[in-house]
């Protein structure tokens, strides 16, 4: 299925919605995106029959932009302070981060006592995040800065810590994986900076192993 996004989306929302449904869950779960920007992934979700879903993120710009964009699911886009997540303990079955587990301070007590939390019993978190000893040189590159990443991307990960970390939150069963990087998305994203390398390097970066993929795509369950 084609993505429907907004054209602003700095995610890929389309590999995200694939991942997510080779997971082949029923269409009655529980579904809350944290960190959905602009709702795209919920919208898209929506279309395919998952009607219980919800967004939440921090840019209340993106999310007022969501809301008047996928205007048939608005109530289910909202914005959040971006500690606690605003719903009870035990709410959802399923809890998906894609590209935002870098973006949060303090990350593993977030994982633990928010993501952990409105979990059910069983349920299943599934995230993507980027993998720290690649996505350092590539944002170097791409701010012209050996600084500027800190600001945004203040959680990166190595494979064996974001494993430390979900264990820590308690979570089982986990799964840290590769998934597909050779996209429309990335290759075009490469060419801007590297117009003559950079798909090269997608396509070597694609042969290596999970510790020295670009990003790291995983679940786990509570």
């Amino acid at each position: 299925m084609k993505v429907k996004e907004q054209k602003q989306e700095l995610g890929n929302v389309q590999s995200s919605l694939n991942y997510f449904l080779k997971f082949n869950l029923p269409k009655e779960v529980k579904i809350l995106d944290v960190g959905c920007n602009y709702g795209s992934l919920i919208y898209n979700l929506h279309k395919l029959g998952y009607k219980n879903v919800q967004g939440i993120d921090v840019n209340k710009k993106t999310i007022n932009e969501g809301k008047k964009e996928y205007s048939g699911i608005s109530k289910s886009i909202n914005y959040y302070e971006g500690k606690t997540i605003p719903f009870e303990d035990k709410s959802f079955d399923v809890v998906v981060m894609f590209d935002v587990i870098e973006h949060i301070p303090n990350v593993e007590n977030f994982l633990k006592n928010e993501v952990y939390r409105v979990l059910k019993k069983g349920g299943v978190f599934i995230f993507q995040t980027p993998n720290k000893i690649i996505n350092i040189p590539w944002e170097i590159l791409n701010q012209k800065s050996f600084t500027k990443w800190k600001n945004y991307h203040c959680s990166l990960q190595t494979k064996n810590k974001l494993k430390d970390k979900l264990n820590l939150a308690r979570f089982k069963e986990i799964i840290i994986e590769k998934y597909n990087i050779l996209t429309e998305h990335n290759k075009n994203k490469v060419r801007k900076k590297l117009p003559f390398l950079g798909i090269i390097l997608l396509y070597i970066l694609a042969s290596l192993p999970l510790n020295l993929n670009p990003n790291f795509w995983g679940s786990c369950k509570k």
